[in-house]
């Protein structure tokens, strides 16, 4: 599996949704965060963006979201998320646990991830992932495989 192929792909979606300003739709405005949403062209669902001010700099702010020894402080839903796989300097093979809930109900989900960190112009840095099969960590009877579509955080310096 060419995962750098993808990577590229999965930067170039990401970076057009936070290029496209048409047809999304207030979901939730808070003091410190505004979330929107829109219908999907690609699959059965919809997009959703979240915005907001974090005071730091992109290149900060960015391992925090995705490093394990970072994510597995600050994420609740996560049992346990861990890197399988250094692709590149950029991209790597993750693979995250999530919780069960309701007493069981929603059984636990895990996730293999390839993501990759891109910098452009202007100091502005990204997350990119989207869910791959891997050979290393096939599906497992403790969890059930969850899927993510392209997915990622976009993180630009305030003019100010």
């Amino acid at each position: 599996m060419d995962y750098l192929q993808i990577a590229d792909e999965v930067v170039q979606k990401i970076w057009s949704y936070n290029q496209d300003d048409s047809g999304w739709k207030l979901a939730k405005n808070s003091k410190n965060v505004t979330v929107s949403w829109k219908p999907s062209n690609e699959y059965a669902g919809n997009l959703y963006r979240g915005e907001g001010i974090i005071e730091d700099t992109p290149e900060k702010i960015i391992p925090f979201m995705y490093l394990p020894e970072y994510r597995n402080k600050w994420d609740t839903a996560v049992k346990s998320y861990t890197f399988l796989e250094r692709i590149d300097q950029d991209t790597v093979i993750s693979h995250t646990v999530t919780h069960s809930y309701g007493l069981g109900l929603i059984s636990s989900r895990d996730f293999v991830d390839l993501i990759n960190i891109k910098r452009y112009e202007g100091g502005i840095v990204t997350t990119n992932s989207v869910s791959v099969d891997y050979l290393k960590c096939l599906p497992s009877p403790s969890h059930v495989r969850g899927h993510n579509n392209p997915c990622g955080y976009i993180c630009s310096p305030l003019r100010e």
